[in-house]
C-alpha cells in the first residue's frame, strides 16, 4: 500500500514536517510494509519559508527588525539559490508577537517586514516571495511602503504615524526617497483567501477581530482602508479594491501592488506546484493530510481542501486528522472518506497543544490498523 502523508502545520502545536513524522511513526507500526512519502504542506502561512528553501536551495538570513508595535526583535528571512527573497509577514509582522492585550490593529504596523525586505533589496535581491498567513495588521501595507522610503503624508505633509488607524488621514504620497533598487522589485504574494480589500468581505470587518478589534474598530478600520484604497488607485490608476486577495493580511497586497510589478497567487496552489504534488498523489493509494480545525475556512482554499481535490479527481482514498472536528461534521464537497479528531477524551488546549505529536501518533496507528 503506498500512503502519502500530506499535513499542514498546527498553529501553536507543531510543524508540518514534525506532523508528517509523527503520522508515519503510526501508520509504520500498524502497517510495517506500507510505502510511506512525505509532502509537508503550507498555504502562504506558517513553514512556508522552510518549504521553499527546502526544495529550492537556500540560506536564512536573521536581521534586527521591529515587531508590529515598534519593539526591537530578530526575524529571519530566506535566500534561495537562485536569489530570491522568501518572507513570511508572520516573522515580523504576525499576531503570535503580541499578547492578547497588545493586540490592536489600529496601532500595528507592518514596517518590521519592510525592514526585511528592505534588506534583501540591500543585498541585491530583486524577486521576492512573500507568504501573508498570521498578520497581526490591518495597515494596507503602508508599514512596507513606509521602511523602503516611500513617504505617506497628511495635510500638513507631515509623515503618517504607523498603524492602521493612521490610514484616514493620508492625503499625499512621495515615492522620491524610493530605495535604490525598489523600482525592479517583484513581488509573488502568497494568500489562501480571495476577500476584496472593502464590506463585510473586506479585510477590517472579516479578519479585525481576530487581530484584536472590537466592532467599532473594524469599522473604522474599513473606512482607513477605503481611503487608503483610493489613494492607491488614484496613484496607480489601477482596480486594487476589488482584486481577488486584496483582503488578505489587512490589505497588503493592495500596499505593494501600487508601486511594484505584484502577483497574487494561492500559497497553496504554489507549494503544490512547487513540491510536484500531483506526481506523488498519483503514486498514493491513500492521501492522509491533517488541519489545526476543520471549519468553513478550511474549503476556502486551506490547504487540506485543495489538496483533497486533486486527489478525489485521481480517485485517491483522502483522510483528515484535525486538532478541532465540528460536533456536525459538514463536507459540501464531499472531499474527505474519513475525518479523525486527535483527541482521545476532553481536555484543555493546552493540554491538547502539548500532547499533540503523541496524539498523532496514536491516531495514525489506528487508521493503520483499519487501512490494514
Amino acid at each position: 500500500m503506498n500512503i502519502l502523508i500530506a499535513p499542514n502545520s498546527l498553529k501553536n502545536a507543531a510543524n508540518a514536517m514534525e506532523i508528517a513524522d509523527a503520522i508515519g511513526n503510526g501508520l509504520q507500526k500498524a502497517i510495517p510494509n506500507a510505502k510511506l512519502k512525505t509532502l509537508p504542506l503550507a498555504d502562504g502561512g506558517e513553514y512556508t519559508l522552510e518549504i521553499i528553501l527546502n526544495k529550492l536551495g537556500g540560506s536564512t538570513i536573521t536581521i534586527d527588525t521591529i515587531d508590529p508595535l515598534g519593539r526591537s526583535i530578530k526575524a529571519n528571512y530566506g535566500i534561495t539559490d537562485d536569489h530570491a527573497c522568501i518572507i513570511e509577514l508572520s516573522k515580523a509582522s504576525g499576531y503570535e508577537l503580541l499578547s492578547s492585550k497588545d493586540r490592536n490593529p489600529l496601532l500595528t504596523s507592518t514596517y518590521g517586514t519592510g525592514l526585511q525586505i528592505k534588506d534583501g533589496i540591500n543585498r541585491g535581491c530583486n524577486e521576492f516571495i512573500l507568504s501573508l498567513g498570521g498578520s497581526a495588521t490591518v495597515d494596507g501595507g503602508a508599514g512596507i511602503l513606509q521602511a523602503l522610503g516611500i513617504i505617506l503624508k497628511d495635510k500638513s505633509g507631515l509623515d503618517i504615524p504607523p498603524g492602521g488607524g493612521n490610514l484616514l488621514i493620508l492625503d499625499t504620497i512621495d515615492t522620491s526617497k524610493l530605495i535604490n533598487g525598489g523600482e525592479k522589485v517583484q513581488f509573488t504574494i502568497l494568500c489562501d483567501v480571495t476577500n476584496p480589500l472593502l464590506g463585510e468581505n473586506g479585510a477590517a470587518i472579516t479578519f479585525a477581530p481576530q487581530k484584536g478589534a472590537g466592532p467599532i474598530e473594524a469599522a473604522v478600520l474599513d473606512r482607513c482602508l477605503a481611503k487608503f484604497g483610493d489613494k492607491c488607485e488614484e496613484y496607480s490608476g489601477k482596480n486594487l479594491i476589488e482584486m481577488k486577495g486584496a483582503g488578505a493580511a489587512g490589505g497588503v497586497a493592495v500596499g505593494l501592488s501600487t508601486f511594484f510589478d505584484s502577483k497574487i497567487t494561492s500559497g497553496i496552489e504554489y507549494i503544490l506546484k512547487l513540491q510536484e504534488a500531483e506526481k506523488y498523489i498519483e503514486w498514493a493509494d491513500v492521501v492522509i493530510t491533517a488541519e489545526g480545525s476543520l471549519d468553513e475556512q478550511t474549503y476556502g482554499g486551506k490547504g487540506p481542501s485543495v489538496l483533497a481535490k486533486k486527489a478525489k479527481k485521481a480517485g485517491k482514498k483522502m483522510i483528515c486528522l484535525a486538532g478541532s472536528v465540528p460536533h456536525r461534521f459538514e463536507d459540501p464537497d464531499n472531499l474527505f472518506d474519513a475525518v479523525f479528531s486527535l483527541q482521545n477524551k476532553p481536555m484543555a488546549l493546552e493540554e491538547a497543544i502539548n500532547n499533540t505529536l503523541v496524539n498523532i501518533t496514536n491516531v495514525a496507528f489506528e487508521i493503520g490498523r483499519l487501512l490494514k
